[in-house]
């Protein structure tokens, strides 16, 4: 089978020009985009972690060393994401910096604040990203992993237990 694991499809704005107005419209788009229109993914190998807590996520930048090295679709709106497990479509959304003035009633996945990256070391070279079931003036952190059977979610968490990339505490 395909895409067995965990991945992170990112498309940008060619391969997906919006996901309109609703959860329900941009689910639907995100659904039927082929994964082959993906400008860049978040495979196990790139993968760091996976903070269950604060469902947040940290890869290998391939881009640099800052997330102002990255190409402007992993943060500036433009960019839209689908989470995979094993093949099936989990969630998606968009792709969206954590000070992005954008709203929409999506799941969104925010890019870890400029100052916190540039500021901390020992996050160089990585992308640190969170995801929330919708935009938000503010990105608290969540507690709940957005697919919606909670079968799939114990699956994927213990996938990543087993890869050692499951962060729990």
């Amino acid at each position: 089978m395909k895409d067995l694991g965990f991945f992170v499809y990112i498309f940008d704005q060619d391969a997906v020009p919006g996901l309109g107005p609703t959860a329900e419209t941009a689910w639907t788009i995100l659904q039927t985009v082929p994964l082959d229109q993906s400008v860049f993914t978040v495979t196990e190998d790139l993968l760091l972690s996976y903070d269950w807590q604060t469902q947040t996520i940290s890869f290998t930048n391939p881009w640099g060393q800052t997330d102002r090295d990255a190409p402007s679709y992993m943060w500036n709106g433009g960019g839209s994401f689908v989470v995979i497990y094993n093949g099936q479509r989990l969630f998606g959304g968009k792709v969206v910096a954590a000070i992005s003035p954008r709203r929409f009633d999506y799941p969104a996945m925010a890019l870890s604040n400029d100052y916190v990256l540039m500021e901390n070391p020992e996050l160089q070279g990585k992308l640190v990203y969170s995801f929330h079931p919708k935009s938000a003036v503010m990105y608290p952190p969540q507690s709940q992993f957005l697919a919606a059977d909670p079968a799939i979610t114990e699956a994927v968490k213990q996938h990543l237990r087993q890869l050692g990339k499951l962060v729990e505490e």
